[in-house]
């Protein structure tokens, strides 16, 4: 992903949205959460999450390498996180919004 871009990030997920009651995805960089997503934010296709960050949120990361995270709450109330999911966060010259 590069800074102010719109990326967009599709996790598979081993189990089927319908057994999910909360999911949160954390983004993190040098040991600190950057930005977090909900169930709210994301779109859903089967056992396929994606979500489409802004200009804005890609510019709350630094040029280096990031982590995301998943966690959920199913429905018969067994709480899981996936491993980190490292990604490289490539620069741009200038991190105007456009609009």
């Amino acid at each position: 992903m590069r800074r102010a871009t719109t990326p967009r990030h599709e996790f598979t997920l081993p189990i089927d949205s319908t057994m999910i009651f909360k999911f949160l995805l954390t983004y993190t960089q040098d040991n600190k959460i950057i930005l977090e997503k909900t169930e709210s934010d994301m779109t859903v296709n089967g056992n396929v999450w994606s979500v489409e960050l802004t200009q804005e949120e890609a510019n709350l990361f630094s040029e280096g390498y990031a982590n995301a995270q998943i966690r959920v709450l199913t429905l018969g109330g067994e709480a899981l996180a996936s491993n980190p999911i490292q990604f490289h966060v490539g620069k741009v010259y200038n991190d105007e919004v456009l609009v």
